[in-house]
């Protein structure tokens, strides 16, 4: 399956990663990464904003630009209800099943944004691994209403 990774900074970017920044092959998180055309990022961007964000929380400035609106209190209910939910659902008789409410569970924790794409949240190169979402949303609980996020490389990954 593939799925993005997407660079993102609360400052303008000063070294977009590319395919080769994350570690990649056996033992990691991503079988390979790669590079996306001009029109895939294009197409990516739109669906970050569109259908991986929660709406109504961020607007598009331009094409590297975003601005947040806030909205991470309300966000953030949403979320502890949804862990809530799912937690109730533990049982004696089902918390050791493989892909059960257990798993399940640790899945709303871990990506509260329920999506296959990554999130590199910094703005240079440096590091060499990117976060599943609920980093991105801790991350943007220390923004203030008006922040502009800036969108640097955005790549391909197989996992």
């Amino acid at each position: 399956m593939h799925a993005w990774i997407f660079q993102l900074s609360d400052t303008p970017i000063k070294e977009a990663i590319n395919e080769d920044t994350l570690y990649q092959g056996e033992g990691t998180d991503y079988d390979y990464c790669a590079a996306i055309s001009s029109e895939e990022r294009k197409e990516a961007i739109k669906t970050l904003v569109k259908g991986i964000l929660p709406s109504d929380m961020f607007g598009q400035i331009d094409h590297e630009t975003l601005e947040y609106f806030g909205g991470m209190d309300e966000w953030k209910q949403q979320w502890a209800h949804r862990i809530q939910r799912k937690a109730s659902q533990i049982s004696s008789k089902n918390v050791m099943e493989f892909v059960g409410a257990t798993y399940k569970l640790e899945q709303i924790i871990q990506n509260p944004l329920d999506t296959d794409s990554h999130f590199y949240l910094c703005g240079d190169s440096c590091q060499s691994f990117a976060e599943k979402s609920a980093e991105l949303m801790r991350w943007i609980d220390t923004l203030e209403e008006g922040s502009k996020i800036y969108i640097g490389g955005i790549i391909d990954f197989h996992f």
